[in-house]
């Protein structure tokens, strides 16, 4: 499947930690996990809500992030973009790459793709007790 991946960038191409706040975005467009176009632009003033939409006006289907508000991502997820935030600080391409060939380590745990489920992740740790009343003691 083709993506359209967009990561914000400082003027050095390197991950903005700040989504809300970057220079530019780099847009990739990727065909069969390889990268067929890299753009840099420059995205519309920071307000709240206009990123998100903007991106989804351009076509992008993925969201790479360092640090972005939970109320951009709520956004974005409505609209169907994946957002794959905690990504460290390296050069957009990199990134991008390793995104495609599924390498890319986030430090964050938020990159499942089917939002309906975050909430059940917490549920699963009473059951894992081992009871040894066998040993008598």
């Amino acid at each position: 499947m083709n993506k359209k991946i967009a990561v914000p960038v400082d003027g050095n191409g390197v991950l903005d930690s700040h989504f809300g706040h970057c220079q530019f975005f780099e847009i990739f467009e990727t065909s069969d996990n390889k990268i067929v176009s890299q753009l840099k632009v420059t995205p519309p003033p920071h307000e709240p809500g206009v990123l998100p939409k903007w991106l989804v006006k351009e076509g992008v289907t993925d969201v790479i992030a360092g640090g972005i508000g939970d109320k951009a991502i709520k956004i974005l997820n409505h609209f169907q973009i994946n957002v794959h935030k905690g990504a460290p600080i390296i050069y957009s391409n990199t990134l991008v790459e390793s995104f495609l060939d599924e390498t890319l380590q986030l430090s964050e745990n938020n990159c499942n793709h089917d939002h309906q489920h975050e909430h059940h992740h917490n549920h699963h740790h009473e059951h894992h007790h081992q009871h040894d009343d066998k040993n008598g003691q």
